[in-house]
């Protein structure tokens, strides 16, 4: 009997521990949007995600609206909430990540179980990037995309104000039937993009194209041929699209002095170009 009597005391105490151990209600962190306000080039951003976490914690991931449980920690008087903006890298859904450049923004709030708290974010830049401004456009009179890497004279890139992101003017790189392929790249080379390690070093600007466009970076060294890095493209699109290349690996590992950006072009049968370009930016740190 005192054996019987001992088993169901124990079976009673174990079961109120994993009752106690079971989670509360939780509580629900809905991030809407995410924009970028700047004073540095400019706001036009593709910010696909939204990386949560609470109370320094890791909460997850997700797609606008990006919506989040959360199991409160009844210790803290108020909630910690650090957002941080995500991208698709390269322009490639299955390859999304934190931007590095954006600055992560912290939110207080009086999370309580079974209550959504809508957030919407607005960032900025982080103080610490070092963002080049390769070509904006808005001065004919000082172009940068006028290094002529096919040698033919009939193709490049030109200043035009008939289709433009915004401002006054974009860029428009032109080949015709006659003249099939165009390469051309900047001809101020830019330096100091890595340090001892592989911080990061990414390409953004606004596209509008009916044909493919190559994206990448020439390694200039003191001697030597230079080196062509692309680094995935430009897909067809109707409307004027934010686009995000990482080029760390590929600069940390060729480590020259300068580099310059650079776009390869091939007509497709049929198809009269019309590619456009804007806001073109290094970043790195």
């Amino acid at each position: 009997l005192g054996k019987i009597i001992l088993w169901i005391s124990l079976s009673v105490l174990l079961s109120a521990c994993f009752k106690n151990e079971e989670p509360g209600t939780p509580a629900y962190i809905r991030v809407e949007s995410i924009l970028l306000n700047t004073s540095v080039g400019t706001n036009s951003s593709n910010i696909t995600d939204a990386w949560v976490s609470v109370d320094g914690q890791a909460i997850g991931a997700g797609t606008f609206p990006a919506e989040f449980p959360v199991i409160i920690n009844e210790t803290f008087d108020s909630n910690s909430i650090r957002i941080q903006a995500g991208i698709k890298k390269n322009g490639i859904t299955n390859t999304r990540a934190v931007y590095p450049f954006y600055n992560p923004v912290v939110v207080l709030r009086d999370l309580q179980p079974g209550q959504t708290v809508p957030i919407n974010v607005v960032m900025d830049y982080d103080p610490a990037a070092k963002i080049i401004e390769v070509e904006n456009f808005e001065n004919p009179n000082q172009p940068t995309f006028t290094e002529d890497l096919d040698d033919n004279p009939n193709t490049g890139m030109r200043y035009q104000t008939t289709d433009v992101f915004e401002g006054t003017g974009s860029g428009q790189i032109y080949l015709d039937s006659a003249n099939l392929e165009c390469i051309v790249g900047t001809s101020q080379r830019f330096a100091g993009l890595v340090g001892v390690s592989a911080t990061p070093v990414y390409l953004e600007m606004n596209f509008k194209t009916n044909t493919p466009v190559q994206v990448g970076l020439q390694a200039h060294r003191p001697f030597g041929t230079p080196e062509t890095i692309f680094k995935g493209g430009l897909n067809v699109t109707e409307t004027w699209r934010k686009i995000y290349f990482e080029f760390t690996n590929e600069v940390f590992g060729t480590s020259p002095a300068q580099y310059s950006v650079i776009f390869r072009a091939v007509r497709v049968d049929g198809t009269e170009p019309e590619i456009y370009i804007d806001n073109v930016q290094l970043l790195h740190f």
